[in-house]
């Protein structure tokens, strides 16, 4: 990087924020090209130059890498006697709000995280048990998930098991020999048939923002491993569209978050937008749980579709470095695991909230520190203080849903990686 480039990422935030606006407006009248002229696989989360790396990190006792590697082995999702749960034998997934009914729910989202867990730690250890464990998972869903989900919270949690399925099939698919042609076929239209129907229409409309990202990731992973092109775009669109409806940015969008039909219907309680509340979400006074959730699945995308050579970072810039350090900055020292904890809001924060909200520490932010810090040189300090103190000593590496073994994906990399 050269020093006029250094220079020019020291300038002030709102200058940096206007730039980043300009570039999503930009983006969005279609200067920025998303068609593809072929997948790279594997090619969900991490390609092969990355899980090389990872390895020879593992193997180097590198840290953060050596540590993750430790926990995910001994995780009860990395077990080498780990045996698939679900799905129900009337072959249906029936998760109401809050998983109630949880029929075959949580063990669904089990399954699929230990399929994804299983598949890293096979290409790490070279440890075939690992791979024929994750296929075992995968195939036990391609046979006998055969009437989809239902109730209220079928799209979400459809898209949480879609964001981690195509992750862990896709680095078993080609990596590993062992996987039947047959059951990647099987596996192929499990995934348009029992999941894609409930993440691409309209089914997040009005709902909370983590919903649609958690949706728009699914697809993208969907997408690559299906090689499906259309959806691709798509979902790439949909993920420009989304993320500043969930982010909210003052120098870029003024007074007031930026709405449109089918947006999130509310801010849970926020009603100050200004500058010192810059960087705030659309549940930060929900509970910041949620607003973890909705982040990892906006740099989950994020990440696969850089491996597929789209550069989302970029154009957003401004609006998710400043999202990441107001959210670090308030997250400093959480322990909380709890989505009830209310406490007052933290001095340097005016007009937050109501004056008290929930912190909730989570696994998250290693991806997106990676990739605008490591990657694009940008100093997010707050960002990596509380990846340093908090989520990589305290945080649960297999959270849930989509927040899952970040650090030892992408935690501590190079500026290459």
């Amino acid at each position: 990087m050269t020093s006029k480039m250094i220079k020019g990422l020291a300038i002030g935030l709102s200058c940096m924020a206007f730039s980043a606006h300009g570039a999503e407006q930009a983006d969005a009248a279609g200067t920025s090209a998303t068609s593809l002229s072929s997948f790279k696989h594997p090619g969900v989360l991490v390609d092969l130059a990355r899980l090389n790396y990872i390895k020879s990190r593992v193997n180097a006792g590198a840290e953060p890498f050596s540590s993750a590697y430790e926990a995910a082995k001994s995780s009860a999702l990395g077990s080498l006697s780990y045996r698939v749960q679900g799905p129900p034998s009337n072959h249906l997934i029936e998760c109401g709000s809050g998983s109630v009914p949880d029929h075959g729910c949580s063990t669904e989202d089990s399954d699929a995280a230990a399929a994804y867990t299983q598949a890293l730690l096979w290409f790490i250890s070279g440890n075939a048990t690992y791979a024929k464990n994750a296929i075992a998972i995968m195939n036990a869903y391609a046979r006998n998930l055969t009437g989809g989900h239902t109730n209220s919270n079928a799209p979400l949690q459809s898209a949480w098991t879609a964001e981690k399925w195509p992750a862990a099939a896709e680095i078993i698919r080609y990596t590993y020999t062992g996987w039947a042609a047959s059951d990647i076929t099987a596996f192929q239209k499990m995934l348009s048939t029992q999941y894609l129907p409930y993440i691409n229409g309209n089914q997040a409309a009005g709902k909370n923002g983590n919903w649609e990202l958690s949706m728009i990731d699914g697809m993208i992973g969907v997408a690559v491993f299906t090689e499906d092109k259309a959806l691709y775009a798509s979902a790439v669109a949909l993920w420009k569209k989304w993320v500043p409806a969930y982010f909210y940015n003052h120098a870029a969008d003024g007074g007031a978050p930026v709405k449109f039909s089918g947006s999130p219907s509310g801010w849970n309680g926020q009603t100050v937008f200004n500058a010192a509340t810059s960087g705030v979400s659309q549940e930060t006074c929900r509970d910041t749980q949620h607003v973890q959730l909705g982040l990892a699945a906006v740099f989950n995308a994020a990440e696969t579709a850089y491996v597929q050579g789209t550069d989302l970072y970029t154009p957003m810039q401004a609006r998710l470095t400043t999202s990441l350090e107001y959210l670090a900055r308030s997250l400093q020292g959480v322990r909380n695991t709890s989505q009830t904890n209310t406490v007052n809001v933290p001095a340097g924060f005016p007009g937050l909230c109501d004056g008290s909200y929930i912190p909730v520490l989570k696994g998250t932010m290693e991806r997106a520190y990676n990739g605008y810090h490591n990657r694009l040189g940008v100093a997010l300090p707050q960002t990596l203080k509380h990846l340093v103190n908090d989520v990589r000593p305290h945080a649960n590496p297999n959270d849930e849903h989509d927040v899952i073994l970040e650090t030892l994906t992408h935690g501590g990399s190079p500026a290459s990686k």
